[in-house]
């Protein structure tokens, strides 16, 4: 309150107070009366002594000025309407700076100025009217005030604003709040002002009584503060929540019984978090929980939310127990975590909405819309409702309203209990103290709210109608009143001023006293401070349990649970809010739709550029796709592009929202709708990014005809390392982990990539010759390259009808110049020295060979409809090992080796003869053109010369165009890489058998297993069929994104690195011991 208000105040009482004024020798006044000691009062609540002393001299100036004078003229004449004018004047100037629970508090006093002598002239009545008119109360409550002032102990007023304290059990009222107190004498009797929620008491009798340890004078009018107590030695401590309790119990308002039945929690590990603790609350109860550090507040708060499952004991609503009968109390529960819960990029507005449609899932928007703008208006935020919400550091809204949106995301669903940890953490005492507020109000209304809190100011600490203070270790130390905790703890180390648990002067309570008597610590002899505790946690427990837990609490009856409007959507439902919610905060969020968007493009324009190699011609440099020799490459970093801009995009989807997350399963929100709905973000962004960078890059090198596979293999790729990011993303705590761990994740799909380092240059307890070691095969990076690098070779617009003719040929010439020349060589090996023992394991090794070999053939040319006679290998039958080796085998091997080899001389003629047919009849002229030519020769059009010279140039013109194809559609560099033509090994013998070095293009896998063939392979075998590499390939890409999807939806990754972490933690000790 200024100094400009103070001092016209005083100018009113003194105009309007009843005072004594006996002149005195010298001219002055002697002032004595009851108006004096009323404004004393009421200095005494607003300011500290020193001021007091100086505001009530101003007074006494200010009674000399308005009524010494009038005294010295006309002691017995009234006072006129000049006063009434001053009154009016003085009462407007203080109008617009005084609230409205200001102005009541003067009506009060201005009240008891006119009531303080017996006889009350109806003119000093008209002043107080005229008061109550221009402070704008209403007739209604200004008549309240007056009958308050008045009452005397004889009268009682039977209305709902009036309530009566005393030790009459069976009372008369029937509107009138009543409250019983054994031992009472005389009567209490409160007033509530419903307009600005104040309560004003008198104490009418002769008892000593004492109002937050000062004395309540009889017959005076005092102002019950939050927090307040009266109390005696006679009579049990009355406390402002027992007053309010009773004149906001509401009948139609269903009723709640929070009780704790001896709950305790001990962790996996057998420590216990929380002792035994018993405790029942009703609702309409603001409950602070309060504790240093490790004394089990947040385990407390997560067990009587429902999170944690106690060990021992029950925790129930109105008998019906959170924990194991779920279904019965849905929805009544709420908890306001300490961590910021709102979504940065969405405004005021959309987070309260989108919030609301995943707890209403059977309203309407438009209902929605209405609820949510009564929450916004209730919590004082309606204004803000199109701010965008920031970050706690680049902020748009402040603390105190980003505060108060977070228990609004609770508070819209209107829950019966609700769970708040920290909420002024942060905050200034401004803030905290609307926070406070609000839930003081929330409690008002009806609900039961528990608040962790930490160093709380005087004025919120009065706010909790009972306190709950745990100790190290999970120990219960207190629970009560909170003003009573500091003469508890006071009279419990026997401190001198025990009973004193406020400041006399200024009303203040100092929650930090309890908590220094608490952790006290032991003096040394050398008087400094040691490590141990006066009292410990134990001690402290065993006061409590005998002091204060000392009671058995009322038997726990099922009574009926409150309906809640709380309905959780389907799954359906759920993903389209999760998927809205998400698309609608990237799209507000500039730099990340700038990012995403150029990222793609920027890079495949940068690669394509720097790649795209001019080769020298007759006519300078020229850019052509077939000697184009970075075209590899450039296929290979357009997979590592995919892999990183699918990491990268995806790799804090997850870890930024876990503690919205962990809200939403306290919620049983589905957690596969907001998975899928993520995923499925995922894989737009990424379908758009792929598209982008494959039209950027294949416009600038001159891919033609590639676009649609490129883009699924790209696209496919991207999905896989959107799984692989979202995985991280869930399983790591940072995000400076997460991005020290893409760099691990991408160099393994460069090195096992078949790539970088040849698969069969790598380390032997991986290679393998005939096939992609394992190591290979769990990679995407193989996958995709494979794909693209074949399909761009085989399914060219050039290369496709050659094809399956090339693959004939180069199989064929294979095996009749090196296989053939292999097995002579080991059929000679064997005849040589199959009769040295010494060497037969070696012959035996060589014989095995030929027989597989030998197997192979006769089951491949058994199916081939080309060759008629079949050769037999009768020899077969016979060999097995060394003594059954004979010249007679000999030369049958020899014979049929021959035999082979004259078939796929055969074989490969013929698919040579049909590639050529095909050649020639690419620049063979059609048969319309050559009819034409035959007409207009007849008709002598042209002449038997020009005639062969037309047909000349169409072939000409028809080699060209098939030679322009070649240099369009077809790349030497990749035809290098996918024929092996970089390598002299053609053939070589592993694993029992010969195995084909050369050409992998165009070779068939050597095994009918899953998964198994070489590098380049064109086909791989699927279920007993052949799949083509690009369809199989896809396929493997999107079997690893289904296998991370489910590791995703189960959280696996998390739980083995969690996993990992106890086992570690436990082998470390050991080893240590």
């Amino acid at each position: 309150m200024s100094e400009r208000i103070l001092k016209a105040l005083m100018q009113l009482f003194a105009i309007i107070a009843k005072v004594d004024m006996e002149e005195v020798d010298g001219g002055g006044f002697k002032i004595s009366g009851g108006g004096r000691d009323i404004v004393r009062l009421f200095l005494r609540q607003e300011l500290n002594q020193e001021l007091v002393n100086e505001y009530i001299k101003l007074f006494d100036e200010y009674l000399t000025v308005h009524q010494g004078k009038s005294k010295k003229k006309d002691s017995g004449r009234k006072r006129t309407s000049v006063n009434s004018v001053k009154v009016l004047r003085i009462c407007t100037q203080i109008n617009e700076e005084l609230t409205q629970k200001q102005k009541l508090i003067v009506l009060i006093r201005i009240l008891e100025f006119i009531y303080a002598n017996d006889e009350v002239a109806e003119q000093e009545l008209e002043f107080a009217t005229t008061v109550a008119e221009t402070f704008n109360i209403s007739r209604e409550e200004f008549t309240r005030c007056k009958d308050f002032v008045e009452l005397n102990t004889d009268k009682l007023i039977d209305d709902a604003h009036w309530m009566f304290v005393d030790a009459i059990t069976d009372s008369a009222l029937d509107q009138a709040h009543h409250l019983y107190s054994e031992s009472i004498e005389g009567r209490i009797v409160i007033i509530r002002i419903e307009s600005v929620n104040i309560y004003f008491m008198r104490y009418q009798g002769k008892s000593d009584l004492y109002l937050n340890g000062q004395v309540l004078p009889p017959n005076r009018n005092f102002i019950l503060n939050q927090g307040s107590s009266i109390r005696s030695s006679r009579v049990k401590p009355i406390y402002y929540s027992d007053i309010i309790g009773r004149f906001l119990s509401d009948d139609s308002t269903a009723k709640i019984n929070f009780k704790t039945d001896g709950i305790q929690y001990h962790f996996k590990g057998g420590k216990v978090g929380l002792h035994p603790i018993n405790f029942s609350e009703d609702s309409g109860k603001l409950i602070g929980i309060m504790g240093g550090s490790g004394a089990g507040k947040s385990t407390l708060l997560n067990v009587l939310n429902g999170n944690y499952t106690p060990t021992i004991g029950a925790v129930t609503i109105n008998g019906v127990d959170i924990h194991r009968e779920t279904d019965d109390i849905e929805g009544l529960i709420g908890y306001v975590s300490q961590d910021d819960l709102l979504i940065e990029e969405l405004t005021v507005f959309q987070n309260l909405f989108f919030n609301a449609k995943l707890c209403f899932g059977n309203l309407s928007d438009s209902k929605i819309s209405l609820m949510v703008m009564d929450t916004l208006n209730a919590i004082g935020l309606s204004e803000a409702k199109n701010l965008k919400v920031g970050s706690p550091l680049e902020k748009t809204i402040s603390g105190g309203q980003r505060k108060r949106l977070n228990i609004a995301l609770e508070l819209i669903r209107e829950p019966s209990v609700m769970f708040v940890d920290e909420p002024t953490s942060g905050l200034s005492s401004r803030d905290s103290e609307n926070i406070m507020d609000l839930l003081k109000e929330l409690a008002l209304k009806g609900k039961l709210i528990f608040v962790v809190i930490h160093q709380p100011s005087s004025d919120i600490f009065k706010m909790f109608d009972t306190l709950l203070i745990l100790d190290q270790g999970g120990f219960p130390i207190y629970n009560g009143n909170p003003v009573d905790a500091v003469v508890y703890f006071k009279k419990l180390v026997s401190h001198v001023n025990a009973e004193e648990s406020e400041c006399h002067s200024c009303g203040n309570v100092n929650p930090e006293q309890i908590f220094n008597i608490i952790e006290s610590k032991v003096v040394d002899e050398y008087g400094n401070l040691t490590g141990n505790r006066k009292v410990s946690p134990k001690e402290w427990n065993n006061n409590y349990k005998e002091l204060i837990d000392n009671t058995e609490l009322p038997a726990t009856v099922k009574e009926n649970i409150p309906e809640s409007e709380f309905k959780v959507p389907s799954i359906w439902k759920q993903f389209m809010v999760f998927f809205k919610r998400d698309v609608l905060s990237k799209l507000t969020n500039t730099q990340y739709l700038l990012i995403n968007s150029i990222e793609a493009p920027a890079l495949a324009a940068i690669l394509a550029f720097f790649m795209k190699y001019f080769n020298n011609t007759e006519i300078g440099e020229e850019y052509v796709f077939r000697y184009s020799e970075n075209i590899p490459q450039y296929l290979f970093i357009s997979v590592i592009v995919a892999l990183f801009i699918g990491l990268t995009v995806s790799a804090e989807e997850i870890i930024g929202n876990r503690k919205i997350l962990k809200r939403e399963e306290f919620l049983n929100l589905s957690r596969g709708s907001y998975l899928a709905s993520k995923i499925s973000i995922m894989f737009v962004i990424s379908a758009i990014q792929t598209l982008l960078f494959v039209l950027v890059g294949n416009f600038i090198l001159e891919i033609r005809g590639m676009i649609i596979p490129y883009w699924i293999i790209m696209f496919s790729t991207s999905c896989f390392a959107n799984m692989l990011g979202l995985n991280i993303s869930s399983s790591f705590n940072s995000a400076k982990v997460i991005y020290i761990l893409i760099p691990i994740l991408i160099i393994p799909q460069l090195l096992f990539s078949g790539i970088i380092v040849s698969f069969d240059k790598l380390n032997p307890m991986f290679k393998s010759e005939s096939h992609v070691p394992w190591i290979g095969n769990v990679m995407a990076s193989r996958w995709a390259y494979e794909a693209l690098a074949v399909y761009q070779f085989k399914n060219n617009e050039f290369e496709k009808d050659y094809y399956l003719y090339d693959k004939e040929m180069k199989f064929s010439n294979w095996k009749k110049d090196q296989w053939a020349q292999a097995m002579e060589n080991k059929v000679n090996y064997v005849h040589k020295y199959y009769l040295d023992s010494a060497d037969s394991p070696n012959i035996q090794e060589g014989i095995d060979l030929i027989i597989r070999e030998f197997q192979k053939e006769q089951r491949r040319l058994a199916k081939d409809s080309r060759i008629e006679v079949k050769p037999e290998f009768d020899f077969l039958s016979t060999l097995k090992d060394a003594k059954t080796f004979n010249e007679e085998i000999y030369l049958d091997l020899r014979g049929s080796i021959v035999t082979i080899e004259e078939i796929y001389k055969w074989l490969f003629n013929y698919y040579e003869n049909l590639s050529d047919d095909i050649a020639v009849a690419a620049k063979t002229p059609s048969t319309e053109f050559l009819d034409d030519l035959d007409r207009k020769l007849t008709a002598g059009t042209i002449t038997k010369k020009e005639f062969r010279s037309l047909k000349k140039a169409e072939r000409n013109r028809l080699g060209a165009i098939n030679s322009d194809l070649q240099k369009i559609y077809t790349n030497e560099a990749l035809e290098k890489f996918v024929t092996n033509d970089n390598s002299f090994e053609y053939i070589v013998e592993a694993e029992g058998q010969l195995i084909q070095k050369s050409d992998p293009i165009y070779l068939d896998p050597y095994d009918n297993y899953f998964m198994r063939s070489h590098f380049y392979s064109p086909r791989k075998m699927f279920f007993g069929s052949y799949l083509s590499t690009f369809v199989f390939n896809t396929m493997m890409i999107w079997l690893m994104s289904v296998i991370l999807i489910i590791a995703l939806y189960f959280d696996l990754l998390r739980r083995i690195i969690e996993g990992s972490g106890k086992l570690f933690s436990k082998i470390i000790p050991s080893s240590k011991n």
